[in-house]
């Protein structure tokens, strides 16, 4: 079994973890709580159908908002690597073809936008990484503390350098400044991503919506239908839950979960484009 297989299924039996311990606190409660309606004989409430439609209509419109804003996040998120692929692809791909082969072995161009891929996921992870810790960087003795964006800004430096040595005109300068900018231009909007989450405020509303149904739900139902009411609370819980679950993951896309984006994946893409295009020096 490949380690992408095993890390799904690590995360499938995560999540169903999660799942299956809030389904059992719902039985169990469930349970306890029709106990007493049956014992102390509590009659059905005349306008339960009333407010179970206008609960459910409340509670599906929260659901929704909530779903659309982490899946958007998720999204962007995916967005914007996709960018950093292929600006990396294209930067690279432009040096070998417009920078003299001698003025590229001298710079570390291919190890900076390999790098930077690196850096920037461990940042996203909040990973400790030293600028050491890179391939073509292991006598650096420097620590900075925005790796990605020392990487960064050695890449411009070296754009300069060529320039300024007569190894490309003007003209090649702005072309590949273009994708060089491109570089930091998604680590502000991925950390924009990391550092902007959805208001609490709102999370919490729709989890006390979802609590306060599964409290309210055996003194609506158990004088009605009795414990035959549980499965279909169950059923209900499990989508509800499922997709609050699924949600609290997708909504910061950069963590190493089944459901966040394999920044993994787009590090060894991104590698094997710019080594197919100047190597790794």
């Amino acid at each position: 079994m490949s380690p992408w297989h095993v890390r799904e299924t690590f995360d499938v039996l995560v999540v169903g973890k999660r799942l299956a311990m809030l389904l059992v606190g719902v039985t169990v409660y469930y349970l306890a709580a029709g106990f007493w309606v049956l014992r102390l004989q509590l009659a059905p409430i005349a306008t339960a159908s009333v407010a179970s439609l206008m609960n459910t209509i409340l509670l599906g419109l929260l659901m929704s908002f909530r779903n659309r804003a982490a899946y958007q996040r998720w999204w962007e998120a995916r967005g914007h690597w996709g960018q950093l692929v292929n600006d990396s692809r294209n930067l690279a791909a432009k040096c070998a073809a417009y920078v003299p082969p001698e003025a590229i072995s001298r710079s570390l161009v291919g190890n900076i936008l390999i790098g930077f891929a690196i850096a920037l996921r461990c940042r996203l992870r909040d990973q400790p990484l030293r600028l050491r810790d890179l391939s073509g960087f292991e006598r650096e003795d420097a620590e900075p503390a925005h790796v990605p964006l020392d990487l960064a800004r050695r890449l411009y430096a070296v754009i300069a350098g060529w320039k300024r040595e007569g190894a490309i005109d003007a003209e090649t300068f702005w072309v590949l400044d273009v994708h060089a900018r491109g570089l930091m231009d998604v680590c502000g909007a991925c950390e924009k991503i990391k550092n902007t989450p959805l208001s609490p405020s709102y999370k919490g509303l729709l989890r006390a919506g979802l609590a306060l149904n599964v409290l309210a739900a055996p003194w609506l139902l158990v004088p009605e239908s009795g414990f035959g009411s549980l499965p279909e609370i169950l059923i209900a819980c499990f989508f509800l839950f499922g997709v609050e679950v699924i949600d609290d993951i997708v909504e910061e896309p950069f963590g190493s979960e089944r459901d966040d984006l394999d920044l993994d994946r787009y590090c060894e893409t991104i590698r094997e484009g710019v080594e197919a295009s100047l190597g790794a020096g």
